[in-house]
């Protein structure tokens, strides 16, 4: 699980800012794509213990053939705190993505805000986690159209650590070979994410990095930090 006191706060916070909007008492989904059935179980439980199960559907169709961004906000926290927990199945790049869909960076400064502190927090905490998925969690953000420069600033700057080694050459086993055979990054969730994209492959092939990472590599021992630097070569040695 990423919650830690921090990000238990942060949802707290997420909760009473929130808590103006409302689930409306009467459908508001189109009828041919959503039955009353599926209404009902939203409005089944308190929101805080809707589960991933509960929301799948809603997930799905919010915003396009389900509600407005009112009744998307009065669900936003449950979401954010079902994408916060690793032991959850929550599809975090679709839930971001309905974000970007509600306009969220034109919503009222204080939630726009506590949204900023959530992801920020998100994704230091996955930065320092060895078992999580950095290519994931930087994927998902990236659908809410923030700008990832400060997140790759704060992971560089983490390079120096084994845990952000290890998250650049995974990440690196897993891209590399496509941004060098097709300058692009694999995968539906930055099909859309022109911007992003270019900014993320500029930063893989920062030639500053790599002076860096050879640098590190001359003065390192024959120790895992090596053995993981030395696999960080090999990919940039295939690039031009």
């Amino acid at each position: 699980m990423l919650q830690s006191a921090a990000m238990n706060i942060i949802i707290e916070q997420l909760y009473s800012c929130f808590s103006s909007y409302t689930i409306p008492a009467h459908p508001t989904g189109c009828p041919c794509c959503v039955a009353d059935t599926d209404y009902q179980r939203l409005r089944s439980k308190p929101i805080r213990q809707l589960t991933s199960n509960d929301l799948w559907r809603y997930s799905l169709k919010a915003l396009n053939t389900w509600g407005d961004a009112d009744q998307f906000r009065a669900i936003l926290p449950r979401f954010l705190e079902l994408c916060a927990d690793r032991s959850v199945f929550i599809d975090r790049d679709m839930i971001f993505g309905k974000l970007r869909l509600a306009d969220w960076q034109t919503w009222p400064a204080s939630e726009q805000q506590l949204i900023l502190t959530y992801l920020w927090t998100l994704w230091q905490a996955a930065l320092a986690d060895p078992d999580y998925s950095i290519d994931e969690m930087l994927s998902a953000i990236a659908q809410t159209e923030l700008d990832l420069q400060p997140l790759l600033i704060n992971w560089d700057a983490q390079l120096d650590t084994m845990i952000g080694l290890q998250h650049y050459a995974d990440f690196l086993d897993l891209r590399m070979a496509k941004i060098l055979g097709q300058n692009r990054l694999h995968g539906h969730a930055w099909a859309n994410r022109e911007q992003a994209t270019a900014l993320v492959i500029d930063w893989v092939l920062d030639p500053i990095r790599r002076e860096r990472m050879t640098a590190a590599f001359a003065n390192s021992q024959y120790d895992p930090e090596s053995r993981l630097l030395g696999h960080i070569l090999e990919w940039f040695d295939l690039a031009p």
